[in-house]
């Protein structure tokens, strides 16, 4: 019994031995190392309509979004700044998009009433920066009455010593903004 006992352990340090061994590789251990967040891997993006400017004027631009709601049709409006088409430039530089909500619309008398569309969303759009020029207004306005849920737009302009009312636009007030060839939303 002693001798199975003996050669299970010196068979037990014989592994270790060379489990020991083949650990020591020749690489010095290195502490962990941030590498930034894991990657995400999103969906095909869908294609939407966004309002840049060309000469003063608002232009309908497909561009890439993550998808027809109305967030990231917002979101993709704000990225386009970055590098929009040859030709086209757009009044959200310097501007941040803070925040979109959308809330049920509460009609009053004088609004439509559209019995084949019974979902009505009224969008209030946080922006900051220092200046929301009116073709600012304008694109934000227009790309979100694209989506038929939307009825009313309302933006608010929050500067580094200021935060502005919510006010509401309707793209009718930037028909003056389209271009000859084209036509706004309502």
């Amino acid at each position: 019994m002693r001798a199975r006992v003996r050669a299970g352990l010196t068979l037990a340090a014989l592994l270790l031995l060379m489990a020991c061994g083949a650990a020591a590789c020749g690489v010095a251990p290195t502490g962990v190392r941030d590498a930034g967040p894991a990657p995400l891997v999103t969906g095909t993006p869908t294609l939407v309509t966004i309002y840049l400017v060309r000469d003063g004027q608002l232009v309908p631009t497909v561009v890439a979004a993550r998808s027809r709601h109305v967030n990231d049709i917002m979101t993709a409006l704000f990225k386009a700044r970055g590098q929009p088409p040859t030709g086209l430039s757009t009044a959200l530089s310097g501007l941040t998009l803070a925040q979109v909500q959308l809330v049920r619309y509460a009609p009053d008398a004088g609004s439509r009433n559209d019995p084949d569309n019974i979902l009505s969303l009224r969008m209030r759009l946080f922006v900051s920066g220092w200046r929301l020029s009116r073709t600012a207004m304008a694109q934000i306005t227009c790309t979100a009455r694209l989506r038929p849920e939307i009825w009313a737009v309302e933006i608010a302009h929050a500067t580094p010593d200021r935060t502005g009312p919510l006010k509401i636009h309707t793209c009718r007030e930037y028909w003056d903004l389209t271009p000859q060839d084209g036509h706004l939303p309502p």
